[in-house]
């Protein structure tokens, strides 16, 4: 069975850093036509930790509210270094009608053991217990470097644990991780810059950025490898890297966000203490980022 793609949407703002849930809808609309199954909000692309908690259950009904018309399932990230406001986000999540929840650890007070971090999980899970909770590995955010395997071996705490959106180079963990228990979890990869490397250990799902403006070409790559053509595969990851190094370039997360606005869909900028673009910059980057001929508008 082909990998699902999992587009992270970015929040849209207005001119005057406020949210834009008209602009929810095009959204939508935009990825249901790349082809994508579903929308992880409020995570980091979605700048889920600039957000305050009014907001975040704002952008969760929004979405929700079109989710059916799409054809996009809707998972909500509600990770906050507040225990008790990701309980509160999760339990929101789950009455607004999404279709699953997820929780990064907290980034202040760290958890010191996998067993305090599960303490911390346990009640955003019960909070949403109708539906599927998935732990959300982001160590470059968190800095929290438990494994995700010992997350899943304690699964028999958690009423409703799904699976891991594993944002974390240890492709060792992974494939570990993929292998649990005969593949009992989903674990969603989420290294778009390596993609086919998740995809050949496993991996039944991949939540990503790039899959806002470039899902054609993911497409594409998983077509080529279902196919049997691995050169194509790896030319074409290799092509998601240029974009990708190229978005760094300039700020990934301003630089990302900006794109959209060449597919159709402007998200506005980003929040301080991200910066946006200048003029000239945006102008550059645009150019050398259309000129990759990767742009979900140009496949």
């Amino acid at each position: 069975m082909p990998i699902k793609l999992i587009a992270a949407p970015h929040s849209p703002f207005d001119k005057y850093g406020s949210l834009n849930l008209d602009a929810v809808a095009p959204q939508a609309q935009h990825l249901a036509a790349s082809g994508v199954a579903g929308v992880f909000i409020s995570g980091s692309t979605g700048e889920g930790h600039s957000l305050s908690v009014d907001e975040r259950k704002q952008l969760t009904e929004a979405w929700t509210s079109v989710k059916q018309e799409a054809g996009l399932m809707v998972i909500v990230q509600v990770g906050h270094n507040c225990a008790r406001d990701s309980v509160a986000l999760s339990g929101h999540a789950a009455d607004a009608g999404a279709d699953a929840v997820s929780s990064m650890a907290p980034s202040y007070f760290k958890p010191a053991s996998v067993d305090d971090l599960v303490d911390y999980l346990v009640p955003i899970a019960e909070a949403c217990s109708s539906i599927p909770f998935y732990y959300y590995d982001i160590p470059s955010m968190t800095g929290v470097t438990h494994s995700s395997l010992d997350v899943l071996k304690r699964g028999e705490r958690f009423p409703n644990l799904a699976g891991v959106k594993f944002t974390n180079p240890d492709l060792m963990t992974f494939q570990e991780c993929v292998q649990f228990q005969d593949g009992k979890y989903e674990i969603w990869f989420g290294c778009d810059e390596a993609l086919l490397a998740g995809y050949a250990l496993g991996a039944r799902g991949a939540v990503g950025s790039t899959y806002n403006f470039a899902a054609p070409l993911y497409h594409e790559l998983i077509a080529a490898r279902d196919a049997g053509d691995e050169d194509k595969a790896r030319q074409l990851q290799l092509k998601s890297i240029e974009m990708i190094r190229v978005c760094q370039e300039y700020g990934y997360m301003a630089a990302a966000k900006s794109l959209m606005s060449l597919v159709g869909v402007d998200c506005g900028g980003v929040r301080s203490p991200l910066r946006n673009l200048t003029s000239p910059q945006l102008s550059e980057l645009h150019s050398r980022i259309s000129s990759l001929g990767v742009l979900a508008n140009q496949a």
